[in-house]
């Protein structure tokens, strides 16, 4: 987690920051500028205002483990890093929909929090954030500005407007960052290769601290200032003395770059919305005719369920199409009984042409009908062409729609316009619609019922076949993750042999074994059962099995190892999850084991004809507080021939198509029948009696077996 430990800083600061920690009351703000990515400038870093935020609420936090916490953010995800029982402690809290920011921080604060952290403090924050450390809450938060000292108290005077509010404010720390001198040369004319002869290598922070101790703190000094603490940077060397005399100048300049930059991007900003005002007053253009078409398309809907004749079905599409494409004329022809054509509509033409039959081939004399509607030249069949000043104007643009219900054509639409050179892509989809639309609207009905089934079954169908390919793919990560922990190769040991076998009940198990030379004469043993199934249990494994090989040899003793264990599972685990462990430690030289049990099954000693138990107490890993831990640490001394067995439940605990398990005692049975057996033959022997006891039965937990020979 972060600390000051993390950069370098001077002395004084870590005792300003432990007394700001202590303080239980009041508003600890935050100060310093950080660069907004749209309008970076050069030559400034970072200001590392937020780090230092989470720093000093880290700080906070581990003063005062009993106060009730709340965090306050802008959205879900939080910047500031708390530690697992840290997010236990804390109450997070981020705006609801509808809500705004300044809303939920003052929602909580009404809600009795001693501590409230709030990730940024906005101007409309500013007021109930005071009065809550008015009323003995303690505020930490963090502002974006240039100010320090007390010119933050005089700014968040003047945007509450109570003086009697900001005397609540206890403490500011500003922070900037400015360029560090090069350790190589200390910033000497020309620089060196280090620093690429700039004299500057990396950054350093400085701060101001500002705490208020009198009843006036709009013009209380800064405890620790600015120019102070760049003085002493520069007599360590670590900063130019013209870099710390320019500080505010510096502070200035960087301003003025990102109004300037701000500036720019606003223009730019503006730019942009007037040309995507533009392109939306064409999309709004567009739409609008988009959604004439589509009210069309449902009247004529409408109509074909309330028009009884196909006279009037015939006059009403042909109108309606008409002025949708800007036509001037329109004629329908619709197919007959006798093969023929005949004219069912027009407008724009002479009336007395209505009912004239034509054949039926003269309509689509060039035209390909399943290409929909195309260019038609000419006039219309049936209607003679005449004089133009007689006709009133030339005929120009022409354009033939086929009707076409269930592969079949019905008839057709002819439209000419004597104004345009051609229709357009838009007329000619919009017509295409409204000529089908009496004859294809059952069928067209139908197909999409028929396929949104389709696509729903297709759609479950690949759900369930992408869930059995991310449950096989998670299933064959932690079988290779398990595997890959589990030692297939034990260390070869003067006077020690080894057996193991794992059977995980699924594809992946929660068991695990491990053996490991500690020094030249002690040797580790583990044996463990993870709580949970699949690839939590396998990562889990492989974090414990990790935690104890990482702990193993720093400590002596078992008990300390699996203590210190426990403690980073509390920390790093999920808090459902935890283990069963055995661990013990072999000397080699005195054939002693030192064990801790910590929560698994007995192990078993056999010892000729004779079975004993390891009855060591001790509770289960990751899952208690520290306090509640109970470990017990037992040694016991093996003699030539014997044989420390270690098991999981999945051996004693399987059962029976009666539901009968197999049990401890008669494990034991095989154990002393096959204890003047090979290792091998002796656990081969324990897994085949297990198996024909289980029968048909489904085995619903893995079956691990450690034993450790002393020949």
């Amino acid at each position: 987690m972060l600390d000051l430990n993390a950069f370098y800083h001077l002395p004084q600061l870590d005792a300003l920051f432990d007394e700001i920690a202590r303080g239980d009351s009041g508003m600890v703000v935050v100060a310093g500028m950080e660069l907004r990515s749209q309008i970076e400038t050069t030559g400034f870093p970072s200001g590392g205002r937020g780090f230092v935020y989470g720093i000093l609420a880290r700080q906070i936090l581990d003063a005062h483990p009993r106060m009730r916490t709340a965090l306050v953010s802008e959205h879900k995800d939080v910047t500031l890093r708390l530690s697992t029982r840290e997010r236990y402690r804390v109450k997070h809290f981020f705006p609801a929909p509808h809500e705004t920011y300044p809303e939920i921080v003052e929602r909580v604060t009404q809600q009795g929090y001693a501590l409230l952290l709030a990730e940024k403090l906005t101007r409309a924050c500013i007021a109930p954030a005071l009065q809550a450390a008015k009323n003995g809450q303690c505020i930490v938060t963090q502002v974006d500005t240039p100010l320090h000292g007390a010119w933050v108290a005089r700014y968040l005077r003047d945007e509450c407007g109570d003086d009697a509010l900001v005397k609540h404010l206890r403490w500011v720390v500003a922070v900037r960052r400015l360029p560090k001198l090069c350790d190589e040369c200390h910033g000497r004319a020309g620089g060196c290769p280090a620093c690429e002869h700039s004299g500057y290598r990396g950054e350093i922070a400085l701060f101001d601290v500002w705490r208020n101790v009198d009843t006036n703190p709009l013009t209380q000094p800064s405890v620790l200032a600015f120019e102070t603490y760049a003085q002493e940077l520069v007599r360590q060397g670590f900063l130019a003395p013209d870099d710390a005399r320019g500080l505010d100048g510096a502070q200035l300049y960087r301003i003025a770059q990102l109004l300037t930059a701000s500036e720019s991007l606003m223009a730019e900003a503006t730019r942009s919305l007037h040309a995507q005002v533009a392109d939306l007053e064409s999309a709004k253009r567009a739409l609008e005719q988009q959604y004439r078409a589509s009210i069309a398309l449902q009247e004529v809907g409408h109509k074909l369920l309330v028009l009884d004749t196909v006279q009037e079905l015939a006059a009403y599409i042909a109108r309606r199409a008409q002025e949708l494409c800007g036509a001037d004329r329109v004629v329908m022809y619709l197919l007959q009984a006798d093969g023929n054509a005949e004219i069912a509509a027009l407008n724009g033409w002479d009336a007395q042409w209505l009912k004239q039959r034509v054949a039926f081939q003269e309509l689509f004399r060039v035209q390909d009908t399943s290409a929909g509607a195309s260019t038609f030249v000419g006039y219309p069949p049936g209607i003679p062409k005449r004089v133009a000043d007689l006709e009133g104007a030339y005929v120009r643009a022409g354009l033939l729609a086929p009707l076409i219900a269930q592969r079949e054509v019905m008839g057709a639409m002819i439209f000419h316009s004597t104004v345009r050179k051609a229709f357009d892509a838009r007329d000619v989809a919009l017509l295409n619609a409204l000529a089908n639309a009496g004859a294809a609207a059952i069928q067209r009905a139908d197909l999409i019922n028929n396929l949104r089934d389709k696509i729903q079954q297709l759609e479950a169908a690949q759900a369930e076949i992408a869930k059995k390919e991310r449950l096989e793919r998670e299933l064959e990560l932690a079988r290779q993750v398990q595997q890959n922990m589990l030692p297939h190769i034990f260390p070869l040991l003067p006077g020690v042999a080894f057996y193991a076998r794992n059977e995980p009940a699924r594809a992946v198990g929660g068991d695990f074994y491990d053996v490991f030379v500690l020094d030249a004469d002690r040797v580790g043993i583990v044996i463990a059962d993870v709580s949970d199934k699949g690839m939590p249990a396998a990562l889990f494994m492989a974090l414990t099995r990790s935690l104890v090989r990482a702990e193993a040899p720093r400590a002596r003793s078992p008990e300390v190892v699996l203590r210190r264990v426990h403690r980073l599972l509390l920390d790093v685990a999920e808090p459902t999850q935890f283990v069963t462990l055995f661990y013990g430690v072999l000397d080699l030289t005195t054939r002693t084991v030192t064990y801790v049990r910590a929560g698994h099954d007995y192990p078993i000693l056999v010892r000729g004809d004779e079975t004993f138990l390891l009855q060591a107490p001790g509770t289960i890993l990751g899952l208690l507080d520290e306090g509640e831990l109970m470990l017990h640490e037992d040694q016991v001394e093996l003699a030539r021939g014997d044989r420390l067995v270690l098991y999981t439940d999945g051996l004693t605990d399987a059962v029976d198509a009666a539901g009968k398990d197999f049990g401890r005692e008669r494990l034991k049975q095989v154990l002393q029948t096959h204890q003047t057996a090979s290792v091998q033959a002796m656990g081969d022997a324990l897994f085949d009696a297990v198996r024909v006891h289980q029968g048909d039965a489904d085995a619903f937990d893995d079956k691990t077996l450690l034993i450790v020979e002393v020949k």
